[in-house]
């Protein structure tokens, strides 16, 4: 139910997210989605959950193979973006903006992201981890917003490594006013 809760996200919007539409594409009685959850925003907030523990648990993926912050600014760097997943991700942004019913699980993602960002550079000894993070989730979700926007000039992946070493190294420096 989540996932299929997560596809039609992608494709339509949250708007595409009814209990007879998320049954239909889980190959469900009608009746099902609606005993598990009787609001749709609680289905919606709820895969929303999920999409967010599996990319985070894809990103500690990364770090732990990386081993150092150039190779993990390398492998995050390349990831392929899933288009579907972050449509989904992006329709949820949005409709948190106009839904309040949404919003919690909005910040739950973006909360999330930077908390693991933060992890991640703290994990390889960048003093200024909690600093960099929100900074470093931003990026890549513009990046993101970029390729979806124009899937025609897909994301540079040098020029997104780049962006991120940048940053990254730039919290590094210490700024001082005269």
């Amino acid at each position: 139910m989540l996932q299929a809760a997560i596809d039609l996200i992608a494709e339509g919007g949250v708007q595409a997210v009814s209990h007879r539409a998320v049954a239909a594409r889980a190959g469900l009685p009608a009746s099902t989605v609606g005993y598990f959850f009787a609001a749709i925003d609680d289905l919606t907030a709820e895969a929303v959950r999920m999409y967010m523990a599996r990319e985070m648990a894809a990103y500690r993926d990364l770090a732990r193979e990386a081993g150092t912050l150039d190779k993990l600014v390398d492998l995050v760097g390349h990831r392929a973006v899933d288009v579907r997943l972050a449509l989904a991700q992006v329709g949820v942004y949005l409709e948190a903006a106009r839904n309040p019913a949404l919003r919690g699980a909005a910040v739950e993602i973006l909360s999330g992201f930077r908390a693991l960002a933060g992890e991640l550079l703290q994990s390889l000894d960048h003093p200024r981890a909690a600093a960099a993070a929100p900074a470093v989730v931003a990026l890549l979700d513009g990046f993101m917003l970029a390729q979806l926007a124009d899937p025609e000039a897909p994301i540079d992946p040098d020029a997104l490594i780049e962006a991120i070493r940048a940053l990254v190294m730039g919290f590094l420096l210490t700024w001082s006013t005269p």
